[in-house]
């Protein structure tokens, strides 16, 4: 299984990066500079402290810090977390399975008002060419049925689609990627909302990624991010 924070996050990841990872959308706060909003995402994590275990840590400045705990094994991982903030919440998330099916649920519960901030399940089942994913969350009776399919591993092209079910209304979201040369991503992606998105994602250096967003929907919206993560082919 994959180690990274969050755990529950590891069913229909495929599918969820492919059409929402490195668009241009902030988080709820953010800096506002003239006509721009700027954020900082930091994550990372401490290898085994002992077998299975590790920590992980998210940043992201201005408004949301955690601090994660996960042991992970072959057929099982669970996290528990905690926001640095005036008001914490304690997440807990696990999931289990194997290579081609797995199940999870993910609960959170705010301290201040001392009600769950999240109640969410959801299964997958994965294949080499296809990543097929339902999730449910409890709180706002949203359902999320996804499907990556990876057409063509050498150039890293895949499409994925992800159908939205909630308040009585449904929204389909399809995309795409290619990999143009060896250090170059394109995406591109339409909403049945009448949302437009394509971005360029360039590996500069090793591990350093500079990526050009554009966002269609009333206004358009450019966005411009720079980020240091470690390349695919690093990745255990």
């Amino acid at each position: 299984m994959e180690k990274s924070p969050g755990i529950y996050l590891h069913i229909g990841k495929k599918a969820r990066e492919l059409l929402y990872k490195d668009y241009t959308q902030q988080p709820p706060d953010s800096y506002n500079v003239g006509s721009f909003d700027l954020s900082i995402d930091l994550a990372g994590q401490v290898c085994e402290i002992v077998p299975g275990l590790t920590t992980a840590f998210r940043f992201i400045i201005p408004y949301q810090n955690t601090v994660e705990l996960q042991y992970m094994r072959e057929h099982v991982g669970i996290t528990s977390g905690i926001s640095l903030s005036s008001t914490p919440s304690f997440n807990l998330s696990g999931v289990t399975g194997n290579s081609f099916f797995s199940i999870g649920t993910d609960v959170s519960y705010n301290t201040n008002s001392m009600k769950f901030a999240k109640c969410n399940a959801g299964l997958s089942f994965n294949t080499a060419l296809v990543v097929a994913s339902l999730t449910f969350d409890g709180l706002r009776d949203t359902f999320r049925a996804s499907c990556y399919c990876n057409m063509l591993p050498q150039t890293n092209t895949a499409i994925a689609a992800e159908l939205k079910f909630a308040g009585g209304g449904s929204v389909l979201t399809f995309g795409t990627q290619h990999g143009l040369f060896a250090n170059t991503m394109l995406k591109a992606r339409v909403s049945s909302n009448g949302k437009l998105g394509a971005l360029i994602s360039q590996q500069l250096f090793p591990s350093f990624f500079a990526t050009v967003a554009a966002e269609l929907r009333g206004s358009p919206k450019l966005g411009l991010s720079f980020s240091v993560r470690p390349n695919d082919n690093d990745k255990k």
